[in-house]
């Protein structure tokens, strides 16, 4: 067994903080700072694992202690990782899946039947390819991948895996919302008859449908009396505040869009299709039940633990999310990639609803890692796992070469002077790897993902100074529709496209009319005609989903649905994060037009003991760490309120736990007057 680090070492010089004022704390192995030299760093191509083990980072609080829940660190210098590879056998692996112990009824979707997709299938309502994997993801089963490792699958668009410990139960992500993840630890449970406590849940990245049903795993109780490790990466919480806090009402319609979260199943064929991914949006999407776990266990390069007779070594895998974390066996080489392989299909190195910049290099780079750890079973979350040696890396060397393969000829050819649209429409993966079972067309896209390349690359920047001299966004429609002989003979057009079933330039063209006359009906449900019968033909889910959302919305069918959404979610997540990640949100509200010219505010804040100072001039805001004795106002709040003030938005300032040090309380309240609150948008009428 590896040697463990000496636990009294992670309290040395250390005082505890209530837990809402966690305190991240260095656990030192020595007396004596540790230095590298040049043997101590291992680098596999451009991507470089330096091992530093002078720390590790550990949320302490008055009720949680690693220690007396079992967790003991191991040195990195026992890391299970290889200078190597598997080597593949000619054997052909492809179509091999675990073993199903389980089988259940279609979670949320009764009206499901082989009947309905026959007849969406024969009307052309659904691509072939979509309609099988629609058929796996909307079969709960669970898979068993070895002795002590099992996956949830088919209950909602993400998986969840379990792990036996010698006396408890470790799980990796919780799923979409609290409903899918009773569903998906009951069915578990019914399959191998462990009932085995929970005492860690592992998030593999910041994503909500990897944490947003924590509550359905355990109690938040025994969360706050300290008897549930949470790990995850350092950088999970800034992202998710990033992703759900800056972005939320962008990420939260445009995510509504890509999954299709406003579709009503008024028709034959949507019951069985289900827009193509998992289950109907009502719960995975709105529900009420969201919820997650402040980590209290943060891995940033490399982490070793011992828990429960398990040696789980979990290890940095930017890719999909650059906060992505991939955890390994041991005992039992077993793996959990979480995203870093998001199943049957092409990696999505572009998400349409929009995320940062999603590197493909750096991802193959991660695959990589994961490859050298020569795991014997791979459990998935967007997907069906692998077992077995071979299928494994099968599965993943083919994942990072088509990643490779993108980047490497993308960079190629802008180099040769192509344009973004012009690559995108051109470079396709080639034979060896386009026929592969798990770079099938449907996550993800050679278009998309090339467009991406491009712009994270290049830049938006064509190399055309026409692009700096554009008319306005309106004028430009006017002056396309007075060019081409004005709306009603571009209508006449689109009729004629719609007939030669030509979806695309039919849109392309009724898009001007509609920019210049947002009433105008007609052209509305012209293009609402062309844009659904597109749809139908895609095997990219979120292209499908898009486009029956935006006919939708072209016809008035999303008038008053989007509000009926639950944009926020559970505020607990902010109240739970850090504070200067929370407090960071609040400058990108500012209604900078609702400010008087040359109007100022200057607040020092205390919340919940951490200060901060508020300073809004030039209709900017910006807040430093610091303390100004001549501001307008210093109070004192707490952080729980802070929230509902300027993010919920659903607090005044008499209502809350405001309380004046000094000064006048009354520009806390102008200070929320001019944060905004959002509401939602269209995408296609405007």
């Amino acid at each position: 067994m590896p040697e463990s680090i000496n636990p009294k070492l992670l309290f040395q010089g250390n005082t505890m903080k209530k837990s809402i004022v966690a305190l991240s704390i260095l656990v030192a192995f020595g007396a004596s700072a540790h230095s590298h030299d040049a043997s101590e760093r291992l680098t596999h191509g451009d991507h470089s694992h330096a091992f530093d083990i002078s720390d590790y980072n550990v949320i302490i609080s008055d009720n949680y202690d690693p220690v007396k829940n079992g967790v003991k660190f191991i040195e990195p210098k026992f890391s299970a990782e290889k200078n190597s590879y598997v080597e593949l056998s000619n054997k052909d692996v492809s179509g091999q899946f675990p073993e199903i112990i389980w089988r259940g009824e279609p979670l949320f979707t009764p009206e499901y039947s082989k009947e309905n997709m026959q007849a969406a299938l024969k009307d052309g309502k659904i691509h072939p390819e979509l309609a099988e994997m629609e058929q796996h993801l909307t079969q709960p089963v669970i898979f068993k991948l070895s002795d002590r490792m099992y996956n949830a699958y088919g209950f909602e668009g993400a998986s969840i895996t379990f792990i036996q410990g010698d006396e408890g139960l470790i799980i990796a992500d919780a799923g979409s919302a609290k409903e899918t993840a009773e569903a998906m630890l009951a069915a578990y449970r019914q399959a191998t008859g462990d009932k085995s406590e929970v005492h860690t849940i592992f998030y593999t990245h910041h994503h909500p449908d990897q944490w947003a049903g924590s509550e359905g795993l355990t109690t938040r109780e025994r969360f706050e009396a300290g008897e549930i490790n949470v790990i995850a990466h350092a950088d999970f919480q800034r992202k998710m505040n990033e992703e759900s806090g800056i972005y939320l009402n962008q990420q939260s319609i445009r995510t509504g869009y890509a999954f299709g979260a406003f579709l009503a199943h008024d028709n034959e064929y949507d019951k069985g299709v289900n827009q193509g991914v998992g289950y109907p949006s009502k719960i995975v999407m709105q529900s009420q039940n969201k919820n997650f776990f402040a980590p209290n266990i943060l891995v940033d390069d490399l982490l070793i633990l011992e828990i429960d007779g398990l040696t789980l070594e979990f290890f940095h895998t930017p890719g999909e999310a650059p906060d992505g974390v991939g955890l390994y066996v041991h005992e039992t080489g077993d793996m959990v990639g979480g995203d870093t392989i998001q199943g049957e299909t092409l990696p999505n190195l572009y998400t349409i609803r929009g995320a940062e910049y999603r590197d493909g290099l750096e991802w193959a780079d991660s695959i990589d890692r994961m490859r050298r750890y020569h795991p014997t079973a791979l459990s998935l979350h967007h997907g069906r796992s692998a077992v077995g040696a071979d299928r494994v890396e099968d599965v993943m060397k083919a994942y990072a070469d088509s990643l490779r393969y993108m980047q490497d000829q993308t960079v190629r050819f802008i180099n040769k002077g192509y344009t973004m649209h012009e690559l995108s429409d051109s470079i396709r993966l080639p034979e060896e790897l386009k026929d592969h079972d798990y770079l099938r067309p449907l996550r993800g896209s050679e278009y998309q993902n090339v467009a991406n390349i491009y712009a994270g690359n290049v830049g938006w920047f064509n190399g055309d100074a026409s692009e700096f001299a554009k008319p306005a966004h309106k004028d430009m429609a006017q002056m396309y529709v007075d060019m081409m002989g004005g709306d009603e003979k571009i209508k006449k057009a689109a009729e004629q496209f719609i007939e030669e079933q030509k979806y695309g330039e039919a849109m392309q063209v009724l898009t001007h009319v509609i920019r210049v006359d947002h009433q105008d009906m007609d052209a509305r449900e012209l293009k609402a005609q062309a844009m659904e019968n597109w749809a139908w033909e895609q095997s990219v889910p979120g292209w499908r989903h898009w486009g029956l959302t935006g006919a939708a919305e072209l016809r008035g069918q999303l008038d008053g649905v989007l509000d009926t959404m639950n944009f926020f979610g559970d505020a607990s997540k902010f109240v739970d994060a850090p504070t200067d990640d929370v407090i960071s949100l609040v400058p990108t509200r500012l209604k900078a037009e609702e400010l008087k010219p040359d109007e100022t505010l200057v607040i020092n804040m205390d919340i919940d003991g951490e200060s901060y100072l508020i300073n809004v001039s030039n209709r900017t805001m910006a807040i430093d760490k610091m303390h100004a004795d001549n501001a307008d106002l210093t109070v004192k709040v707490s952080k729980a309120d802070f929230v509902h003030l300027f993010l919920v938005k659903d607090l005044s300032v008499k209502d809350s736990s405001a309380k004046t040090v000094k000064g006048d309380l009354n520009k806390l309240q102008r200070l929320v007057d001019v944060t905004d609150v959002f509401s939602p948008f269209y995408l296609h009428v405007r």
